[in-house]
């Protein structure tokens, strides 16, 4: 049996470039706007957990390692 991994986004080291958001086959990484200069396009979060593959590709493509894969 395998378990299931989730993105977990560290917003301290983010830098919003949304390349997490692009990449994911399934879209299920959404971004939430906090108005600041920033994040003119939002911090990514997992919008639909259930829809997650487990892939990885938002970690992959990370240019600053800010998405981890952590155990579900």
């Amino acid at each position: 049996m395998t378990s299931e991994r989730r993105p977990v986004f560290n917003h301290k080291v983010c830098m919003a470039c949304r390349i997490c958001v692009d990449v994911c086959p399934v879209s299920c990484i959404a971004t939430a706007s906090r108005g600041t200069n920033k994040d003119p396009h939002g911090y990514p979060f997992l919008a639909e957990a259930a829809d997650c593959i487990s892939c990885g590709q938002c970690a992959e493509d990370c240019p600053v390692e800010a998405v981890a894969m952590a155990a579900a």
